[in-house]
């Protein structure tokens, strides 16, 4: 796990390390744009209630990497506070908070790093449907907001993809996953929220 996280992790340094200006919406002005995403069809509602996702958008969305919003939802969700174990395997000797859930949907983590980054990890499911998941909540064309979808890096099991939203061409916010295709290692995906 510490090799997918440090894939991630590296992505979120070069970003951080850039002149770019990151722009954050208040809750209740994206959250209806978002709601906005779904479409009728069975397949993209599917996606879009997937647990996987659903935590990510309830927690690390919806919280904007805000550590007491996300812990709070976290909770409401059934995770508890991470054992140190636990927290030292998801922070990666990085500084923030953590939370565990293991439960008959799966096993999950969420992290909120003290430089505004949330993770979800997901610990099972098919990487090509995760991220499908994640991209059945972008906004649709003609809501006022608009996304770019960038591979960041690839490699023979690890593919990290970053969708950067705008909204009259300012970004706002930007999400991020990276999958794992590499059967048998406890790790499907890390799906991220780069808050303000």
């Amino acid at each position: 796990m510490n090799w997918l996280l440090s894939s991630h992790l590296k992505w979120h340094n070069r970003l951080l390390g850039s002149n770019m200006k990151i722009l954050a919406i208040a809750t209740f002005l994206l959250s209806p744009v978002l709601v906005l995403a779904a479409t009728p069809d069975e397949e993209g509602q599917a996606l879009r209630t997937s647990i996987p996702v659903q935590i990510y958008m309830g927690t690390c969305v919806v919280g904007r990497a805000n550590p007491g919003a996300v812990g709070s939802q976290a909770l409401e969700m059934g995770f508890s506070i991470a054992s140190n174990e636990q927290a030292t395997r998801y922070l990666s000797g990085n500084e923030g908070q953590a939370w565990y859930m293991n439960s008959p949907q799966g096993e999950f983590g969420i992290t909120v790093l003290n430089n505004s980054l949330c993770s979800v990890f997901i610990h099972q499911g098919d990487p090509h449907e995760l991220q499908a998941s994640m991209e059945a909540w972008l906004p649709p064309q003609n809501s006022g907001f608009s996304y770019t979808k960038e591979m960041t890096s690839q490699s023979a099991s690890l593919s990290t993809y970053m969708y950067k939203i705008f909204r009259d061409n300012q970004l706002m916010e930007q999400w991020t996953i990276t999958t794992n295709a590499q059967p048998n290692t406890g790790m499907s995906a890390i799906m991220s929220y780069d808050g303000p």
